[in-house]
């Protein structure tokens, strides 16, 4: 993974971590074709592990998959807080998920979208 963020050296990434490489890659479509480059892990631990080997500045914006195959995008957000890591965070969480709307509304995650 560390050689996806050294091809875009002098940008700076949207992150979309989902499990379902179907909805992580139209979602890195959309933000590509939106003009912000875009990059996807499967699991929190990938994206976690990358963050280890580059500069945290890279990264523009997350979006995440409220359950991940690893853990909850809640989960991944409180992490990130943890090591000081402050970029905005939209968690996507499916329909009829109120309760996972709830623990992201306080975890401190603005941009929850249903």
């Amino acid at each position: 993974m560390k050689a996806a963020f050294d091809n875009h050296s002098q940008e700076q990434l949207a992150c979309v971590i989902d499990g379902d490489p179907a909805v992580r890659d139209s979602l890195q479509y959309l933000c590509n074709s939106s003009g912000y480059p875009a990059i996807g892990f499967s699991t929190r631990t990938a994206f976690l592990r990358t963050l280890d080997d580059v500069r945290m500045s890279k990264t523009l914006c997350v979006i995440c998959e409220a359950q991940l195959p690893d853990g909850s995008g809640v989960q991944l957000f409180e992490e990130l807080k943890l090591r000081g890591f402050s970029v905005p965070f939209a968690l996507l969480v499916s329909r009829g998920s109120g309760l996972a709307a709830k623990d992201a509304t306080r975890a401190g995650i603005e941009y929850v979208w249903q």
